[in-house]
């Protein structure tokens, strides 16, 4: 006999971060042992809407990464391609037929189809028509709050790294590519990468950080985002210093994509009277990076 196709569980979203709520959706959906699939609407659909769209939290390439990571078979769902256009059940049944589940699972605030008409009670409806279990699943809480995408932005960008950390399951990462700067780290004696991060930077100041250079070799390193307001500069950029062989680690040149893991915050940004006030408040911040890796791994 030809060998049975596995049976497919399916979620649904942005999925932007893959944080805890993400995460209870893939592990409801792979109960019993079914396989899973994620569609992951990329870009967001509010920059096909005209809305304000919040500042991403992942790359499409890392989002995913941390679902493949979860056991995810990987779909994305174009908005630029007419699905926010599409009737709800119209689109519902499309999917059902091009990726064939026996289970649906979203959240309780999942809305889909033209006008955003779609319930997860008209999903409950359909479901029982064309023959897929539908599970809609409570909220994950953590400090008595919903987990979401955008409170891990307010997290971000109210310094609280430490709970948007909680809120992901895993420190936050910024990727991008780098870009020249002014070399002005290597005359204080701390050359660094200068970043260009395409997605969310953190509230300015100076972060513990790992770094994962081209190669895939993670290095600790310290990372200051923010202004730089010593020198008068306006334009937000997150520089990265490695700790470890620093001259050797950075690669020559500009364009060369790095990635970088908020692991802890040290301070605030600060303007500082002088260059050689700022490079003493450096090799303090240096201090405690090298401390809080040794005491961490």
């Amino acid at each position: 006999m030809p060998e049975m196709s596995p049976q497919r569980a399916m979620v649904i979203g942005v999925l932007d971060g893959v944080h805890l709520g993400h995460q209870a959706l893939l592990a409801r959906a792979a109960q019993g042992g079914l396989r899973v699939s994620a569609a992951a609407f990329f870009p967001h659909p509010k920059t096909v809407l005209g809305q304000p769209t919040p500042p991403p939290l992942t790359t499409w390439r890392a989002r995913s990464r941390e679902l493949r990571k979860l056991g995810a078979r990987v779909l994305r769902l174009d908005p630029r391609s007419g699905v926010l256009e599409t009737p709800a059940s119209e689109f519902i049944q499309d999917l059902l037929a091009e990726h064939r589940f026996v289970r649906l699972v979203v959240g309780t605030d999942f809305r889909f189809g033209q006008h955003r008409t779609g319930t997860p009670s008209l999903l409950q409806e359909l479901g029982s028509r064309l023959g897929f279990e539908v599970q809609v699943l409570d909220d994950v809480q953590v400090g008595g709050e919903r987990v979401s995408s955008s409170r891990i932005r307010m997290a971000l960008a109210d310094a609280d790294l430490d709970l948007a950390n909680a809120l992901l399951g895993r420190s936050y990462e910024v990727l991008g590519r780098v870009r020249a700067g002014q070399q002005r780290g290597r005359t204080l004696g701390t050359p660094t990468a200068n970043l260009h991060p395409q997605t969310m930077l953190p509230a300015d100041g100076v972060y513990v950080t790992s770094s994962r250079l081209p190669g895939g070799c993670w290095v600790p390193s310290v990372s200051f985002v923010g202004t730089n307001p010593t020198f008068g500069e306006e334009a937000r950029k997150c520089e990265t210093h490695m700790l470890s062989d620093p001259e050797q680690a950075i690669p020559e040149g500009a364009g060369w994509p790095l990635q970088v893991a908020f692991k802890a915050r040290v301070r605030g940004a600060v303007r500082f009277d002088s260059p050689e006030a700022l490079q003493q408040q450096i090799h303090h911040d240096l201090e405690i990076a090298r401390q809080h890796h040794a005491d961490h791994g």
